[in-house]
């Protein structure tokens, strides 16, 4: 089938960061022998005791070639250190190409990236900074999938403090896509048969077995974790505090999903859980008049994360 129809949606928002003369690499190795490679950076050049973990979307970019996240989203914790994890198969010499889909990917990222893998990487980089006994406190925040790894990692963990979750969607990927497709160009016809047609993939891909698959720069693993995921089981799991921020305007994740998932957190009186819509927002923080929200974002995360320390 087509994929073109799927680049809106997985062509996701990227937080990430850029080296510095402040940034150290840590090299950890998973279960099956490869590299798992982080950036540390420390932000005020003095000792830390506070962990900002950023978490970007799901495009195939190094996290170490968008100055995104070092300009902007780390001020959210300005003096804290700086935590970027690559994703399976990439490092800093993949070269950053703004595109929906390239045909440099490694292969190693394409069979075996996804939403567990790469929360599994986080957590065993986070342990490894948390057993040197430096970060008193842990505070996630991600981007589109890199929200979805942040309720992932927050739902296992003991040791987050507080994490953010930007338009990371609602309870089934699948909702997020079908959404995704009614901003594209085709009839109403042709949207019929696509969806339909999207609808049979998701079937084959959760209910087979391991098959060679490369849609959207993702293989069976990615596709197959992402809509088998229940992300409202995800959420009420977290029990430390958690701000969900969601654009009205996203055209890659369905805002009417994310408001059904909140009404059913709130009926789970998940207290825990604070809610921010930006009603004029679009997937990429920016607003229906084209000028980016992205300071507003962050002031609003700065207070609500002073209300969070201020608690504990």
């Amino acid at each position: 089938m087509k994929s073109g129809f799927i680049r809106a949606f997985v062509a996701c928002l990227v937080l990430s960061v850029s080296h510095t003369s402040f940034a150290s690499d840590l090299h950890l190795q998973r279960e099956d022998g490869s590299e798992i490679t982080a950036y540390l950076k420390s932000q005020s050049g003095a000792k830390a005791s506070d962990l900002l973990v950023l978490i970007q979307g799901s495009d195939c970019n190094s996290v170490a070639n968008n100055a995104l996240i070092n300009e902007q989203f780390s001020q959210a914790l300005p003096e804290a250190d700086v935590l970027t994890v690559e994703k399976y198969g990439i490092t800093s010499d993949l070269v950053w190409k703004q595109v929906d889909e390239r045909d440099d990917c490694p292969a190693d990222y394409i069979e075996y990236d996804s939403l567990e893998r790469r929360t599994a990487d986080y957590i065993k980089a986070i342990k490894h900074l948390k057993e040197g006994g430096e970060y008193q406190r842990v505070v996630l925040l991600g981007g589109s999938e890199g929200a979805v790894v942040a309720n992932m990692i927050a739902a296992r963990a003991d040791f987050v403090t507080a994490s953010i979750a930007l338009n990371a969607g609602g309870r089934h990927f699948i909702d997020d896509v079908l959404h995704s497709m009614q901003f594209t160009d085709m009839s109403e016809d042709a949207f019929k048969e696509a969806s339909e047609g999207f609808k049979g993939f998701a079937q084959r891909v959760t209910t087979h077995e391991p098959f060679e698959l490369n849609m959207s720069a993702h293989g069976y693993q990615w596709w197959h974790i992402a809509l088998k995921l229940d992300q409202l089981e995800v959420l009420t799991q977290i029990d430390s505090p958690l701000l969900i921020v969601q654009g009205g305007q996203d055209k890659s994740v369905s805002p009417k999903a994310v408001e059904e998932q909140i009404t059913k957190l709130k009926a789970l009186h998940k207290n825990n859980i604070t809610y921010k819509e930006y009603p004029e927002m679009g997937h990429s923080f920016k607003g229906t008049e084209g000028v980016f929200m992205v300071d507003q974002v962050i002031s609003d995360i700065q207070a609500w994360l002073a209300q969070q320390y201020s608690l504990h």
